[in-house]
């Protein structure tokens, strides 16, 4: 099975919280992990948040993102975003974007699109939901 893991579920492996076993156990069991172009982005994004709202020391968020890098990183299948994508993500923003759906995860959902039967991991309940409704195989974590 290819798991695809949306910055809601990558952050929960490094960071502990709701999830974050289930998480990892679920890359344990599956040597076949796959991330958006902009996972690296968003998960820089995401640390950098937790330590201005004070939620994570600035020494160990370098941690993190030196693991991410050079642990994680290296061993997952990075989906580029190319003319495909791009034409599935303004299909996803026109169907959703009425329900919220942000420029961002309409580019982590047609990435996710664009691996065959793979199962989206992610922590985000509306992106759950719009992702559903496109027939995409999810498991919500956290």
């Amino acid at each position: 099975m290819a798991l695809f893991l949306d910055t809601s579920a990558l952050i929960k492996l490094f960071d502990p919280e709701p999830g974050s076993r289930e998480v990892a156990e679920m890359v344990q069991s599956d040597g076949r992990l796959f991330l958006a172009c902009v996972a690296p982005h968003e998960m820089l994004s995401a640390v950098k948040r937790k330590v201005r709202e004070g939620r994570l020391p600035g020494e160990r968020a370098g941690r993190m993102l030196e693991d991410f890098r050079s642990v994680f990183l290296p061993g997952a299948q990075v989906v580029a975003f190319d003319a495909e994508v791009s034409g599935q993500a303004l299909a996803l923003l026109a169907r959703h974007g009425d329900a919220g759906l942000r420029v961002l995860d309409a580019i982590q959902l047609a990435c996710c699109l664009a691996v065959p039967s793979a199962t989206m991991v992610l922590a985000d309940q509306q992106l759950a939901r719009i992702a559903r409704a496109e027939a995409m195989t999810v498991r919500l974590v956290g």
